[in-house]
């Protein structure tokens, strides 16, 4: 399935091209036909989306159980902290999680609470860091991400930088470039 999802470039489907592979992998023998020896058809086209696609994006952050299926993805939660704290700072150990993509970093005096994702989640990764900054001594921050094929318009980057100032939070914006996946299982 993630092989096919790199191939039509997910990430960037619409969503008619999404609900057109979700029902070709229902209807193949080797997808849907073995789950439904399992689920109901309903079950299964639920399963689909609901857990291989909703993990393919965490995966490619290198987050969850699925990232050793994923052929390429970025490079980490350490490469976000880097860009936003600094090359002195990294991530706190058993820190990176998902919903949305956060961790905490440090300096060897310091924690921060950070948080990633692209623009379309902002109002998410706002109201995280605002809850997060309640419990914190330090400023939480907000990394909007963009990939090869993606851009922002100034105006928008602008207008992120108001609201998050505007909360208190720090906020950055970050291109990243997919690498080839490190921890890939392959066959042997």
């Amino acid at each position: 399935m993630y092989s096919t999802a790199d191939e039509l470039d997910w990430e960037f489907l619409g969503n008619p091209g999404k609900t057109a592979q979700y029902r070709r992998w229902f209807d193949a023998s080797g997808i849907g036909g073995e789950l439904r020896r399992f689920a109901s058809d309903q079950d299964v086209r639920v399963w689909i989306k609901d857990v291989p696609m909703k993990e393919y994006a965490r995966a490619h952050e290198g987050i969850g159980n699925f990232v050793p299926y994923v052929r390429r993805r970025f490079r980490g939660a350490d490469e976000i902290v880097q860009f936003f704290c600094g090359a002195d700072w990294s991530v706190v150990r058993d820190s990176v999680e998902g919903k949305p993509n956060h961790c905490h970093a440090t300096d060897g005096k310091v924690t921060r609470y950070i948080c990633w994702g692209k623009a379309g989640v902002l109002k998410d990764l706002i109201w995280a860091a605002l809850n997060e900054g309640i419990d914190s001594p330090t400023r939480p921050g907000i990394v909007i991400t963009t990939r090869d094929g993606e851009t922002i318009p100034q105006h928008a980057r602008e207008r992120h930088a108001l609201l998050a100032n505007r909360c208190g939070v720090d906020l950055n914006h970050l291109h990243r470039t997919m690498i080839d996946n490190p921890d890939l299982l392959t066959d042997r």
